[in-house]
């Protein structure tokens, strides 16, 4: 898909410039390090400053071998070192030195950290899975950890996420984790005696393409996609960064008396000109009838205590866009009419005794200004938890009207969920390269018409991926697609049957990858494409792990998969129909398995059809009788006389009735001659 950013403001338009932290935001308190590996830990900080990392336990102990390590900022301001390997456990604090700021890390614990990305059901919450009331209460696990990175579509590689930071297990954090991935985590915690973060990194609807990167694609994909990536390519520069730039551009443009006057820099401006005018309210009464662009200011008295913190700066509703500035620093921009103003200010930004907020509101029609009640408008900081009022007078002057305002306002080149490369640029790069144990893919419901693609699609993706994390052939785990719309009513039925094949065969074919089958896990008898049962999805997939990666080499971690087919000849086949019709020789086809356990199994109350369908041409398919026999399962059909080939579980919602004595389903297959 191309990547134009739609044309109307979207809630997930940066709002605020990014300032390249002295820590990058993975690293909080609360986080969780991989633990036996060496741990990339990076931020940013003056050009040739030495940073120091140092790792202790809870008594100021360093933790021996790897628990100092320093770095040295390039020309570019970045640092990166290393620290560790440490094995599981913790609390930790990370202390990290620069020569002229400092960030202590409290309470980091050293686990498995696993990434969880994908569509919607891997974002399907915990709150809305399958009792969802009950988990939340049971909710107690202070070893598993989650990071959400917020929906940040990207036309070009971004270095931060937007803001998040890790949660600690609870019930009250818990509500909004990933269904799949907290179920997973809360299994190998509870087996494996390890601490567990997941990083969940998923947007509904999303199709394959937009999560890998635009050099992954070239690399590995050489044939595809060549018209998206040659429009990409002429995206440069820091997409967020510049809009914030060109917005100011923007006003000064408009309204070339703010720019000669220094409406938002002038700490003394002179305002004998301007209007007094009672904030929050709409603008009408002092401004009747103007639609275009109106300048408010007004001083703010910050106490001694709050000077060099961060501040949280709430203006409540605005219409239509703001663009606003403290102290004469831009610090958020916001186009999405009527919704909540939330800054935060950078420390540095902070004065004791007067600061300046300067607020240009852009109204097209309707009431514009400030709409909220007083109380939505004040400043917080986190320093002694009290707020600041910002209702009052304030200070306004009409600018441009919008009948005279030719130039239109800058957009930021984010794109949107369906812009090839997007979700990599915005929501995986910005990750990479912290050290992973591996991670969980939930995805395909968006690419199953492209699923012969989809073959070459996936494995390219994990190779890229594990390029840019540099931990080597991570374990990859695949849930194979859960169900959607009606039971199936006919042997073979369009839809996903393609795409979860496509599914199995990277699961097959690339290192350290594994799959688990979601297909008897939908609502019945109409399956939702979010079924709730979000428990079993995450206890299959630790079962898998626990075998990959956790080395329970005699757990059954898998249902039937099939192996091979033999043709046998039926002995005792059906009379002819007539005396002078000759004998016809019948056949019936047997199927061998793979990971069938303590035996096969059909599901109780097994009946016909059963999921199995023949045929002798690979076009016209018969429900086929199908019978157990031992570790094998025999199919026949009155209509096919041979048959060659066999589906089972071919449909969007497909019947699944074969699985071992586990409890595990078989995985949805189809053979060929």
């Amino acid at each position: 898909m191309p990547p134009e950013t739609p044309p109307e403001p979207q809630p997930w338009w940066p709002v605020q410039p990014m300032k390249r932290p002295f820590v990058h935001t993975l690293f909080s308190s609360d986080m969780v390090l991989q633990r036996e590996c060496a741990d990339p830990v990076w931020g940013w900080s003056a050009a040739g400053d030495k940073v120091t990392v140092i790792v202790e336990d809870p008594k100021g102990r360093a933790l021996g071998k790897g628990a100092v390590a320093v770095a040295i900022a390039g020309a570019d301001g970045k640092w990166m070192t290393k620290v560790g390997p440490f094995p599981a456990g913790g609390p930790l604090t990370l202390t990290i030195k620069g020569s002229s700021q400092q960030v202590v890390l409290t309470n980091v614990l050293v686990g498995d950290v696993w990434l969880c990305s994908g569509q919607s059901n891997m974002s399907w919450p915990v709150r809305s899975s399958m009792n969802g009331e009950e988990e939340i209460k049971e909710a107690d696990h202070p070893e598993i950890r989650s990071f959400t990175v917020p929906f940040c579509p990207s036309y070009v590689p971004m270095s931060l996420p937007q803001p998040a930071s890790w949660e600690v297990c609870s019930s009250k954090t818990v509500p909004s984790f990933t269904g799949v991935g907290y179920f997973f985590a809360r299994e190998i915690n509870k087996l494996k005696k390890i601490p567990v973060g997941i990083i969940h990194s998923s947007v509904g609807a999303t199709a394959a393409e937009v999560w890998i990167s635009a050099d992954g694609i070239r690399k590995h994909m050489p044939y595809d996609f060549h018209d998206q990536l040659d429009r990409l390519a002429k995206c440069t520069g820091d997409p967020a960064g510049d809009y914030f730039h060109d917005a100011e551009k923007w006003t000064a443009a408009v309204d070339s008396e703010s720019a000669k006057r220094g409406y938002a820099s002038d700490r003394n401006l002179n305002t004998s000109d301007w209007r007094d005018i009672a904030v929050p309210k709409p603008w009408e009464e002092t401004f009747p009838g103007f639609d275009g662009l109106v300048w408010f200011r007004t001083e703010i008295e910050i106490p001694e205590a709050w000077a060099g913190k961060p501040v949280a700066l709430n203006l409540g509703q605005i219409n239509d866009c703001d663009i606003t500035w403290f102290n004469g620093a831009l610090v958020g921009i916001n186009q999405n009419k009527g919704s909540f103003r939330r800054y935060q200010l950078d420390a540095a930004l902070v004065k004791p005794g007067r600061n300046i907020l300067t607020v240009a509101v852009l109204n097209k029609d309707g009431p514009g200004g400030f709409i909220s009640p007083p109380q939505q408008m004040t400043l917080r900081s986190d320093a002694d938890a009290k707020t600041i009022g910002l209702a009052g007078t304030w200070k306004a002057r009409s600018a441009s009207a919008m009948k005279d305002i030719t130039l239109p306002f800058p957009r930021p080149k984010v794109g949107y969920y369906r812009t090839i490369t997007g979700m990599y640029n915005g929501m995986i790069a910005p990750l990479t390269p912290f050290a992973i144990k591996g991670a969980l893919w939930y995805q395909g419901e968006a690419s199953w018409p492209f699923w012969l693609q989809y073959r070459r699609l996936l494995p390219s993706l994990i190779a890229d991926w594990r390029e840019r994390f540099e931990v080597g052939e991570f374990p990859f785990l695949i849930v194979s697609l859960s169900t959607l719309n009606a039971k199936q009513t006919h042997p073979v039925e369009p839809g996903y049957g393609e795409l979860r094949e496509s599914l199995w065969r990277t699961a097959r074919t690339v290192p350290n990858a594994g799959i688990v089958v979601a297909a008897d896990l939908g609502d019945e008898p109409v399956s939702n494409i979010h079924p709730k049962n979000k428990q079993d999805v995450g206890r299959r997939l630790a079962l898998l792990a626990r075998h990959m990666v956790y080395g329970e080499n005699d757990l059954m971690y898998s249902g039937p998969e099939f192996s091979e087919m033999m043709l046998e000849q039926i002995k005792d086949g059906p009379p002819p129909v007539t005396s002078d019709q000759p004998a016809t020789k019948r056949f019936r086809a047997r199927l061998y398995f793979k990971h069938v356990g303590s035996g096969l199994v059909f599901k109780p109350g097994n009946t016909m059809p059963n999921g199995f369908a023949v045929s002798d041409n690979d076009k016209d398919y018969f429900w086929a009788n199908a019978i157990i026999e031992g570790d094998t399962v025999v199919v026949s059909a009155p209509e096919v006389i041979v048959p060659r080939y066999v589906r089972y579980g071919w449909s969007y919602n497909p019947i699944i009735t074969l699985f071992n004595k586990e409890g595990l389903p078989a995985i949805p297959f189809r053979t060929v001659e």
